[in-house]
């Protein structure tokens, strides 16, 4: 179906009638897609029974038509029946992939959404550093990084410390200590983030200097830095560093007590 064939069909929908019998006949057939071709099949079904397009279940049209040339159709569809932005929609999709196996199939989406100019939102964003941090894909961790500062959200903590983590993550330090200087509010979090990586990557030195900056201390914090000084051989460190942890009366963890043992 061509675009201008869609949308001569989307204007001849008349409006939801809730006691249709055609609305209730095809109430089941409107999830019996699993495809785009399908997707098409059903709204020319729809269209011969003047059913009402509202029917569909939105969140399964954007699922069938995400990662293939349909993304137009549904896009289309969505700006027909949305007062609303469609975001969120798309966001359902981005969800998914992000937190399954297909993390890549993520950035996919996110950069047809761009195309069509489906604003992203926060949640957007987030899903797709998930996908970026899964993939320890620091590439295209920047350019959503770029992008979601000229979007305003710069400022937003959350998303910050994603991104903070993602560089520390693939070994990108400067750019971590870059933007740690560069934060205008940070939390426990972004400490953390920092301290850990510095550590993993062996820097105690560097990672005790953050430690000993940190406005607020909790107890991964502490373990942090004890069980990094237990791997860079200074047993005494950890040790002192323990005793410290206990006159703050800050309670250790399991993980606290194990890494101090092994000192």
């Amino acid at each position: 179906m061509s675009s201008s064939s869609l949308s001569s069909s989307l204007r001849c929908f008349p409006p939801p009638s809730p006691s249709s019998p055609n609305l209730k006949n095809n109430d089941l057939l409107t999830h019996n897609f699993n495809s785009p071709l399908e997707l098409k099949q059903l709204h020319a079904r729809l269209i011969k029974t003047s059913t009402p397009l509202s029917i569909l279940p939105l969140t399964k049209v954007a699922s069938v038509c995400a990662l293939s040339p349909s993304f137009s159709y549904a896009h289309q569809i969505f700006s027909h029946l949305l007062e609303t932005p469609q975001t969120s929609i798309w966001n359902s999709c981005l969800i998914r992939f992000a937190e399954g196996d297909s993390p890549s199939h993520a950035l996919l989406l996110f950069y047809q959404m761009r195309l069509f100019d489906v604003l992203p939102d926060t949640f957007t964003c987030s899903f797709v550093l998930k996908a970026c941090l899964k993939l320890s894909d620091v590439v295209n961790g920047k350019i959503i990084h770029g992008i979601f500062q000229k979007l305003g959200f710069g400022s937003n903590l959350f998303l910050q410390n994603m991104i903070l983590n993602l560089y520390g993550l693939c070994g990108e330090m400067g750019d971590a200590m870059l933007l740690f200087e560069k934060m205008p509010q940070r939390d426990v979090v972004t400490w953390n983030i920092m301290i850990a990586q510095l550590v993993k990557r062996g820097d105690i030195d560097g990672a005790y200097c953050f430690f000993l900056r940190m406005p607020d201390k909790n107890v991964r914090s502490w373990t942090s830095m004890i069980s990094g000084f237990v791997q860079c051989g200074k047993p005494k460190e950890a040790i002192d560093l323990f005793m410290k942890l206990q006159d703050e009366a800050v309670r250790p963890n399991e993980v606290t007590v194990v890494s101090v043992l092994a000192a």
